[in-house]
């Protein structure tokens, strides 16, 4: 009975000695794939939505003495530019509380569909120029512009876009301490915040915002007075995001000596670090300050300058963020807030409202830059040196801007009554031609 068993078991030892044998021969003659064409797959982008915050807010009614009244003022004008594409619905061209723009469109960024409002108010306790992009919602952000203090009032406008709730955590920066505060906004629905109880008075401050998961529309109305007179509004929106060098265009001694320029440096780090500002004017009329900020904390730069056009360079050791305060003396005070514009190549589009405009385009490389600017009168080309800005006169009812490499800009309104600075952005969802392999 052994002698069977040891048969079977070699047979079946030769067997899988002969099948591994199989096998291998077989893996060697498995053929190389052949390449294959690439497929290609389109995901488009989801429709482009801006939002306006519409009308300024009056605290306190008209006289001030209505405690605790938050009321929406007149109206706030929109300014649009459309490129291909189609609107959704077409906008109001005066809007009395914050409002969409939305369009469909397989191309996207601010070529396509740019637009900005503004609103020159007259009252007692309130006058000047606001103007702000209609950006796009975010989810995160920063807002620096804040004012607080004896002459100063700073109101938080926040909404929601979605057709779903959403809560936005708010958390104040100030020169003492770190508070938070959790607002909750219904679908489609607006809130307006005084932001007195939340900064104690100090001078300046940041906000850093954070929504639930659905993209918000934040802003900060800024408003000042000397006694009973009004002396300058403005809304702006948030800020750019902290980097390690950041470009502002578009300042100029406004004021005649009368008030004093600020810039306002703010370091979100947890370490201090030093930045070098440069203010560049024509010829020799430049200065340039170096400043240690503080781990979490401000510094203000107050530059002593003759008048004229400057471009701001600052560049420091680690990522920091500014805003320039600047105020303004014509028939009456304002002030207009500047912040770093974003750098831009390619189509960059800008609505122009109905006031005198001036278009700053700023070259902070150490490389000639020539753009391309498109006004309704006609194209012309520019050059801009090395670390320099140029400002032109701009008018019609919108501007393109196109250049191969990097620029900055920012427009520039004036009015008797009222100042405004508003750098461009680039309105764009996530979409692009995709090429997929298959192997």
């Amino acid at each position: 009975m052994k002698l069977p068993i040891r048969i079977l078991g070699l047979t079946l030892s030769l067997a899988g000695v002969a099948g591994a044998a199989f096998i291998q021969g077989f893996a060697l003659q498995v053929p190389e794939p052949s390449a294959q064409e690439p497929i290609s797959v389109t995901t488009d982008a989801k429709p482009l939505q801006l939002y306006c915050p519409g009308p300024l807010v009056e605290l306190g009614g008209k006289d001030g003495t209505d405690l605790g009244s938050l009321a929406l003022v007149g109206k706030a004008d929109i300014s649009y530019r459309l490129g291909t594409g189609s609107l959704i619905a077409e906008p109001e061209r005066r809007i009395e509380s914050g409002s969409a723009i939305t369009m469909a469109s397989r191309e996207q960024g601010s070529d396509t569909l740019a637009a900005l409002q503004t609103q020159l108010i007259q009252r007692p306790r309130m006058a000047g120029l606001a103007a702000t992009n209609c950006g796009q919602p975010q989810a995160e952000g920063w807002l620096l512009t804040g004012l607080a203090g004896s002459g100063f009032e700073s109101i938080l406008l926040a909404a929601n876009p979605n057709p779903v709730e959403v809560q936005i955590s708010l958390t104040f920066h100030l020169e003492t301490a770190t508070t938070s505060h959790l607002i909750t906004l219904a679908p489609f629905a607006q809130q307006q915040l005084s932001l007195a109880s939340f900064v104690e008075a100090e001078p300046q401050f940041a906000i850093h915002f954070q929504s639930s998961g659905q993209k918000v529309s934040v802003a900060v109305q800024n408003r000042s007075s000397a006694g009973l007179s009004a002396t300058g509004v403005e809304l702006v929106g948030p800020t750019a995001q902290a980097a390690k060098s950041l470009v502002i265009p578009g300042f100029e001694i406004l004021a005649d000596g009368l008030a004093e320029p600020s810039l306002r440096i703010f370091n979100p780090g947890a370490e201090p670090t030093t930045a070098l500002v440069t203010f560049v004017g024509s010829g020799t009329n430049s200065d340039v300050v170096q400043v240690a900020v503080p781990a979490g904390g401000f510094e203000l730069v107050k530059p002593k300058l003759a008048d004229g056009n400057y471009l701001v360079l600052i560049a420091a050791e680690a990522e920091v963020m500014a805003t320039l305060y600047n105020p303004y003396v014509g028939e009456n005070f304002d002030f207009g807030w500047l912040s770093p514009a974003t750098a831009m190549t390619g189509k960059t589009a800008m609505a122009i409202p109905g006031y005198s405009a001036k278009l700053a385009i700023a070259n902070p490389t150490e490389q000639v830059v020539n753009v391309i600017l498109t006004l309704d009168s006609g194209a012309q080309a520019l050059s801009i040196p090395a670390r320099s800005q140029l400002v032109v006169n701009v008018s019609g009812k919108a501007l393109v801007m196109e250049s191969a490499v990097e620029y900055r800009a920012s427009l520039i309104l004036t009015d008797p009554k009222g100042y405004s600075v508003i750098s461009p952005s680039q309105n764009a969802n996530l979409g692009s031609d995709i090429k997929v392999a298959v192997r």
